[in-house]
């Protein structure tokens, strides 16, 4: 079976290009701040150009009561103009657990490992720039069908076999993100082991954001192979995925809704269990975002998490009645 993941492209511009417009502000994670108030504080508005500093809003945010982390980010696209992304974490409220920062500045990568990393990024850009991200995850890892990118991919297994015991002191203990970030890739070509997954599920709570994209892109494979292969004796939680639900960056968020929708198809009582227990929240705020491809994904999961059939939440979505049926599915699960 085939699977991809679809990725979101950050509105980047040149100096010498004219500044994107907002054409959307999102807000998520805020209980005690409406998203008015959180707009007025950044001094924001629809209609409005970027803000120069991401940063310092994000520092800003954090400098308001009862807000303890921020996230900022500028999406593309609707109607050619960004989608402007704020998310808080609010004191005592769900949110991922990171862990602390690693602090072992000796360790460093192999060379043959950061070489085909780069042929790795390139050969994957290529088979973008193609059009051709269709991926195979049958063997428990990532095989583009892109005959470029995928003969590289070929190459890793034995470049994760041979250095396994360094990229997995790495994940653990580097104080290099980009380190950190680069072995967490490179691990999920490696042998499908238990200690492994584990070292990747605890990249899942990097405090870099990348290093968690990339854990969570390895990981995927690797809980649908443990899933078809149950004598391989591996197992991956996926109840961190439905943990990254809650978190303050807006790419955590997608990615765990992007690879949630496969994940819960079958509707594994466990994994629904949880969504209901730990997401419902987070997965009802998104679910009503004005831009409808980034609501779209959790409107799905949260109608797989009231039980609804596939049938009624497409009908309920194509008759514009996402609002009422996320109110009803609110107070059903009393969420």
């Amino acid at each position: 079976m085939k699977y991809f993941l679809t990725g979101a492209l950050v509105c980047l511009h040149a100096a010498a290009q004219s500044v994107p417009t907002i054409a959307i502000i999102e807000t998520y994670g805020n209980k005690a701040f409406t998203p008015e108030k959180l707009r007025k504080e950044l001094k924001i508005a629809e209609g409005d150009p970027l803000p120069p500093s991401k940063g310092d809003l994000e520092e800003l945010l954090i400098g308001l009561k009862g807000i303890l982390r921020a996230n900022v980010e500028a999406i593309c696209c609707e109607q050619g103009k960004a989608i402007f992304y704020v998310g808080v974490e609010e004191r005592g409220r769900p949110h991922l657990d990171i862990r602390e920062e690693p602090k072992n500045e000796g360790l460093k990568l192999p060379e043959d490992v950061g070489a085909i990393y780069e042929k790795l990024i390139m050969a994957t850009a290529e088979a973008t720039r193609k059009g051709e991200t269709r991926e195979d995850w049958s063997q428990g890892f990532t095989l583009l069908d892109e005959a470029g990118a995928r003969a590289v991919q070929l190459q890793l297994p034995a470049i994760a076999e041979d250095h396994q015991a360094i990229l997995r002191q790495i994940v653990r203990e580097s104080a290099d993100p980009d380190d950190r970030r680069v072995a967490a890739a490179i691990l999920g070509y490696g042998p499908k082991a238990q200690a492994i997954i584990e070292d990747l599920q605890l990249a899942l709570r990097d405090p870099d954001q990348e290093v968690r994209a990339a854990s969570l892109r390895s990981l995927a494979p690797l809980a649908f192979y443990a899933t078809a292969h149950p004598d391989a004796e591996i197992r991956v939680l996926t109840t961190w995925f439905v943990e990254m639900l809650n978190s303050v960056a807006w790419k955590d968020r997608m990615n765990a809704m992007n690879l949630l929708i496969p994940l819960t198809t079958t509707r594994d009582e466990k994994l629904i269990r949880h969504m209901r227990e730990r997401g419902i929240p987070a997965l009802a705020e998104m679910a009503l975002w004005k831009h409808l491809p980034h609501a779209l994904p959790a409107y799905i999961l949260l109608g797989r998490g009231a039980g609804m059939s596939e049938k009624e939440s497409e009908d309920t979505w194509s008759a514009n009645q996402r609002e009422v049926t996320i109110q009803k599915i609110r107070k059903k699960l009393k969420a």
